[in-house]
C-alpha cells in the first residue's frame, strides 16, 4: 500500500534519479528522512486517509451516516498524521545526532506521544462540543488503548518504510555521485602521455610553443580535477575545447582542421563540464585518426527555444558504422551524463551522410531538468 501511495504522490516516476534528487531541498544527511518536505507530508495525508476509510468500514457506526463517520475519523487521523510529521520535522536535527537504534526508538516514542496527545485533545474537544458528558467518559481507557495499539503498529511499519526508502535513496545518490565523477573527468589516458611527449619534443626546438602547450594542458586538467562543477557556462566550455584541439593539433598537425560555427549564445547558457571536449575527442578518434589524410571537424552551437544545440561532424572511414560509432566509450559517457543531469529532457542522436557522421545534442540551456519543467525530447 505504501508503494502505491508513493506512486500516487510522485507521478513523475523514477525517470531521472539525478533530477529527482536535485529537486529535494534536503541535504540527505542522517538516518531519518526530511519530514518537512511537501512530498512526505502528502504521503502521510494519503496514508491517514486510507486508514480512515478502513477504520470507517470495520468499526461500529458512530453516527447515522457513514459519510459523517468517515469525516470525523478522517479529521482525527489527519490531526495525528500532520502533528506526527510536524514533530519529526522539528526533532529530526536532534534525532540524527543520535546513534541509529536510539534515533529510531526516540522517533517511534515521539509518534506514540503525539497519538496520545491528539487523542486526549480530541476528548476535550468532544466534551466542549457537548458530544460527551466529560473529557473522561467511561470508555476513556479503551479509547486511548485502541489508538495507541493501532498507532504502534502503523507507525512501526511506516517509520521502517520511510527510513528504508531514505537509506536506499542515499545509497543511490552516493553511487550516482561516484559515477558522475568518473564520467565527468574521464579522458583517454594516452592523450596525457602523447601530450607530454609532444611538449617534451618542443622544449628544445620551440620553447614558446611548449610553454603554451603546458599552459593549455594545465588549464584542461585543472578543470578535470575540479569536483565542484557539473555545469559550465558554454563560453568557458568552448574555450576549454579550443585548448584541447590546440593540443591535439600539435600531435596530428595538418591532418586536423576545425571549423567553428558559433551563433550568438547567452552568457548564462550552460552545458555539462567537458562534454564538448569529449565530443571532439570522439570525432578525432573515430574520424580523423583512421584517415591517412585526416579531415575537417565541423562544430556548430546555437540556441533555439531555450535549448542549447551542439553538433559535431567529422569524416568517417568507410569501414566505420554508426552502430560502432554509437557504442564508443566517449559517446556512452556523454549519454549517461546527459541522462543523469537532464533525464528525458536531453537528446543525443546521430546524422550520417555518405562520407561523414554528426553527433547532435540538445539539452536545456539554462540549468538541469530540476530548474524547469522541460518536455520530453526523446
Amino acid at each position: 500500500m505504501l508503494q502505491y501511495i508513493e506512486r500516487l504522490t510522485n507521478p513523475r516516476g523514477t525517470g531521472s534519479r539525478a533530477a529527482d534528487v536535485a529537486s529535494t531541498p534536503d541535504n540527505g544527511e542522517g538516518l531519518l528522512p526530511n519530514f518537512c518536505r511537501g512530498e512526505m507530508v502528502i504521503n502521510v495525508i494519503v496514508l491517514a486517509e486510507f486508514l480512515a476509510i478502513v477504520a470507517t468500514i470495520i468499526t461500529p457506526p458512530i453516527t447515522a451516516s457513514i459519510f459523517q463517520d468517515l469525516f470525523f475519523i478522517s479529521l482525527f487521523l489527519q490531526w495525528i498524521g500532520l502533528f506526527s510529521v510536524g514533530s519529526l520535522c522539528m526533532a529530526r536535527p536532534y534525532l540524527n545526532r543520535l546513534k541509529e537504534r536510539r534515533a529510531v526508538l526516540m522517533a517511534y516514542l515521539l509518534l506514540l506521544c503525539v497519538t496520545w496527545a491528539v487523542s486526549e485533545f480530541a476528548l476535550w474537544v468532544m466534551a466542549g462540543a457537548g458530544i460527551t458528558d466529560s473529557a473522561r467518559p467511561p470508555w476513556y481507557a479503551y479509547f486511548h488503548g485502541q489508538n495507541l495499539t493501532v498507532s504502534a503498529i502503523v507507525n512501526a511499519l511506516a517509520l521502517r518504510y520511510f527510513v528504508a526508502r531514505h537509506q536506499l535513496r542515499q545509497r543511490t545518490l552516493a553511487e550516482e555521485r561516484a559515477r558522475a565523477t568518473v564520467l565527468k573527468y574521464r579522458i583517454r589516458p594516452y592523450f596525457l602521455f602523447n601530450g607530454m611527449n609532444i611538449i617534451a619534443s618542443l622544449t628544445r626546438r620551440a620553447p614558446a610553443r611548449a610553454e603554451s602547450a603546458l599552459e593549455d594542458m594545465a588549464e584542461l586538467f585543472r578543470l578535470m580535477l575540479d569536483d565542484t562543477k557539473d555545469l559550465l557556462p558554454i563560453h568557458q566550455e568552448i574555450k576549454i575545447a579550443r585548448k584541447y584541439l590546440k593540443l591535439e593539433k600539435l600531435r596530428l598537425e595538418n591532418r586536423l582542421t576545425a571549423n567553428w560555427q558559433i551563433d550568438t549564445l547567452p552568457r548564462t547558457a550552460k552545458t555539462p563540464v567537458l562534454m564538448l571536449q569529449l565530443l571532439l575527442e570522439n570525432a578525432i578518434h573515430q574520424g580523423i585518426e583512421p584517415l591517412a589524410k585526416g579531415g575537417i571537424i565541423d562544430v556548430h552551437l546555437w540556441i533555439e527555444n531555450t535549448r542549447l544545440h551542439i553538433s559535431v561532424r567529422n569524416p568517417m572511414a568507410e569501414q566505420t558504422s554508426t552502430t560502432h560509432y554509437g557504442d564508443d566509450t566517449a559517446i556512452n559517457n556523454i549519454r549517461l551524463r546527459l541522462q543523469d543531469l537532464y533525464g528525458d529532457a536531453a537528446v543525443l542522436e546521430f546524422q550520417k551522410d555518405e562520407n561523414s557522421v554528426a553527433v547532435n545534442i540538445s539539452h536545456p540551456a539554462f540549468g538541469d531538468s530540476s530548474d524547469e519543467n522541460f518536455s520530453s525530447g526523446r
